[in-house]
């Protein structure tokens, strides 16, 4: 009896940062180094040592803009065995296909969501988000312009790989379904 044959794992590139994502992290960076500059000035004019605070506010920020840039990067989505995986740095978010009802490619899937907790445009938007048209549902997305809709019955992921098409055809065929 001939071996089961396997199908062989496919791994996406996730989507180039979209507009949103590069602004936010742009501003957010700029908003930064204002913030750092102005206490410096401040600091420099002042006679006396100003409280510790100020000096505690004026590492953190930097740092947790930081933290955040290098743990928010989608990775790639990879499609192994009978289920999706996003890799993030420190991470793998794991979602099976099986009963997946549809995967879609929908350019329009962000429009009006408003995040519930998550990140919302540093180096990726990602977390949990809701929105009139979709409910709620998980985002793991580098451009809002590329998104695919994955449904199963109790729960929705909104994904930005390279190439939606390819992505589709491929979850589809993995998940068993025919159109």
């Amino acid at each position: 009896m001939p071996p089961p044959r396997t199908i062989p794992d496919f791994e996406f590139a996730p989507a180039p940062l979209g507009t949103r994502v590069r602004l936010t992290t742009l501003l957010s960076l700029v908003a930064v180094v204002i913030l750092g500059a102005v206490i410096a000035v401040l600091v420099a004019r002042e006679p006396h040592p100003p409280p510790w605070p100020v000096f505690l506010v004026a590492g953190i920020a930097p740092a947790i803009v930081a933290l955040i840039c290098v743990t928010a990067r989608i990775q790639c989505y990879r499609i192994a065995g009978d289920e999706l995986q996003i890799a993030l740095p420190f991470r793998r978010a794991r979602f099976p296909l099986g009963g997946l009802q549809s995967a879609t490619p929908d350019r329009e899937a962000l429009r009006g969501a408003r995040k519930i907790v998550g990140n919302d445009g540093l180096r990726a938007i990602s977390g949990r988000f809701r929105s009139k048209r979709l409910g709620r549902f998980h985002a793991y997305v580098t451009d809002p312009g590329q998104t695919v809709v994955l449904r199963w019955p109790d729960r929705c992921l909104v994904v930005s790989p390279q190439h939606p098409s390819l992505f589709v055809e491929t979850v589809r065929r993995r998940a068993g379904l025919t159109s």
